[in-house]
C-alpha cells in the first residue's frame, strides 16, 4: 500500500475507529497553554509541562517517587495530567488516581495509557505490578455496574470521555473487530480476549470535584 493510499484512507479509519495517537497531538499542544503534567516522562518529556519521573537522568522538572503520598503539588493545579505507560509500574492504582484528582482543577483531562492484562506485554516486563482491564477505571465512574457495588471504597469521581482499546499486532487494523472489541469490552474480556490478544487500554478522563 502506497503512501498516498495510506494518506487517503486514514480519516475513513480515524471516523469509523479512531486509535489514541489520533488525538496525542491535540493533547500535547496544549502544553504552555494551560497547566500540564506529565508523570512518568522518561525520556519522553513534554515541552512546557511539569515533567514528573523517578530518574535525574531523565531530565525531568521534577524528580518524584510516585509510589509516595503526597505529591509535590497544590490541590487543584493542572488543567491536563498525562500518564503513558506508567500506572502499570506503581504500587497503589486508587491512591494514584486519588492524588491525580486532588491537584487537578475541576474538570480537567486525564489522559492514561497502560497494558491490557491479556497481552504478554503486561507480564513480559518485571517491573510491572498492577494489571488492568478496560473496566478498571468503572470504579470512579457515576452509575457504571462496579462503581454502584464498589465505589464506596473511593470518594473522588471521574467522567469518560472516551476509551480505546488496541488489539495485538494486524488484529488493531481489523476495523470491524477493534469496533466490536471497543463496544463490547466486558464480552471480549470474559470470552474472546485470550484469543483475540488486547495490546493497550487509554482513557481520556475529566476530573469531576462538584
Amino acid at each position: 500500500m502506497t503512501n498516498e493510499i495510506k494518506r487517503m484512507l486514514r480519516p475513513l479509519r480515524r471516523n469509523l475507529s479512531p486509535m489514541w495517537h489520533d488525538i496525542w497531538p491535540d493533547v500535547v499542544s496544549r502544553a504552555g497553554l494551560v497547566p500540564m503534567l506529565q508523570l512518568g516522562c522518561g525520556m519522553h518529556r513534554i515541552a512546557n509541562a511539569t515533567n514528573v519521573d523517578l530518574s535525574s537522568k531523565t531530565g525531568a522538572d521534577v524528580e518524584w517517587d510516585l509510589n509516595n503520598f503526597p505529591y509535590p503539588f497544590k490541590d487543584n493545579t493542572f488543567s491536563v495530567v498525562v500518564s503513558l505507560s506508567v500506572l502499570e509500574h506503581l504500587d497503589d492504582f486508587f491512591s494514584v488516581m486519588g492524588e491525580i484528582h486532588r491537584i487537578s482543577k475541576d474538570g480537567a483531562s486525564v489522559y492514561i495509557l497502560v497494558p491490557h492484562f491479556s497481552s504478554a506485554a503486561a507480564f513480559v516486563d518485571p517491573t510491572h505490578k498492577s494489571h488492568f482491564s478496560a473496566r478498571s477505571c468503572d470504579y470512579f465512574f457515576q452509575g457504571t455496574d462496579i462503581e454502584k457495588d464498589y465505589g464506596f471504597y473511593e470518594s473522588y469521581r471521574y467522567e469518560l470521555v472516551r476509551r480505546y482499546v488496541d488489539l495485538q499486532g494486524w488484529l488493531n487494523y481489523v476495523l470491524p473487530l477493534r469496533w466490536f472489541v471497543n463496544r463490547y469490552p466486558a464480552f471480549w474480556e470474559n470470552y474472546l480476549c485470550y484469543l483475540l490478544r488486547g495490546a493497550g487500554i487509554f482513557w481520556e478522563l475529566k476530573v469531576v470535584k462538584s
